[in-house]
């Protein structure tokens, strides 16, 4: 029997990886594109006529309840942005996008079938009792300019390409709509290494301070938006997913 990847109760509904609501806005002339990484090597990349994935590790009271009240909340602040009403995200618009976020990221793994997934059952029982985002998770805002339609990516990083339990990792989402892109990065440390340990990345140089904002953790005031710089189309995506592999020649 197929169980909810929240609740652990029986998968009983089929959940959009992106949300009615928010495919409605986005026309597809040209389909869509999905592509998913593991261990920095591409896995599965598909086209799709539109925006119809559904993912089959949900129940009926998970779908219907808390993400139900979740979208709620993310709907306005993401729809003020399509329509440019919004000029500044306070704490609570970027705690709501952060949460929303981070669920949209832990839905979109159930898409990568016969793969052991990032995300705890732990952390996905918190993100539905107590609306907690994991330990060691960022996640960034950016303006998207000439992307038409969504992307999606997800890639796994870690120190080595055995990606042990006593490796330090990352796994890095990346989910865009026609005039934004939100980016959560979740680390996990070392299973030797105390909790209070600090995680450091390297990053590869640009411009990311003018193209991202960042959302969680929540600053103490508004921030600005939208940033100075815009990523233009995918390739300006993909350098914004590329910044995470500076060890990598472009």
């Amino acid at each position: 029997m197929r169980l909810c990847m929240f609740c652990r109760g029986r998968a009983s509904s089929k959940e959009d990886a992106l949300p009615l609501w928010l495919v409605r806005r986005l026309p597809t002339p040209n389909g869509v594109y999905v592509e998913a990484e593991r261990g920095r090597n591409f896995t599965k990349r598909w086209k799709a006529a539109k925006h119809d994935l559904k993912v089959r590790f949900v129940c009926k009271a998970c779908n219907n309840g808390w993400m139900s009240r979740l979208e709620n909340r993310a709907k306005p602040i993401v729809e003020a942005i399509f329509d440019r009403a919004i000029s500044a995200l306070s704490p609570t618009d970027q705690a709501t996008l952060a949460e929303w976020a981070v669920k949209v990221s832990m839905v979109l793994e159930a898409l990568r079938s016969g793969t052991t997934w990032f995300y705890s059952q732990e952390e996905r029982a918190l993100m539905r009792g107590e609306s907690a985002i994991p330990p060691r998770t960022r996640v960034w805002l950016a303006k998207c300019v000439n992307l038409p339609g969504t992307y999606c990516a997800s890639s796994d990083l870690s120190e080595t390409p055995s990606q042990g339990a006593q490796e330090a990792k990352a796994y890095v989402t990346t989910i865009a709509f026609r005039d934004l892109a939100l980016q959560v990065v979740t680390a996990r440390a070392p299973e030797r290494a105390p909790t209070s340990a600090t995680l450091t990345t390297d990053v590869r140089p640009g411009p990311w301070s003018q193209v991202t904002v960042s959302m969680w953790p929540p600053s103490a005031g508004s921030l600005a938006w939208p940033p100075p710089l815009g990523l233009d189309g995918e390739a300006g995506l993909a350098a914004v997913i590329d910044r995470w592999r500076p060890g990598e020649s472009s």
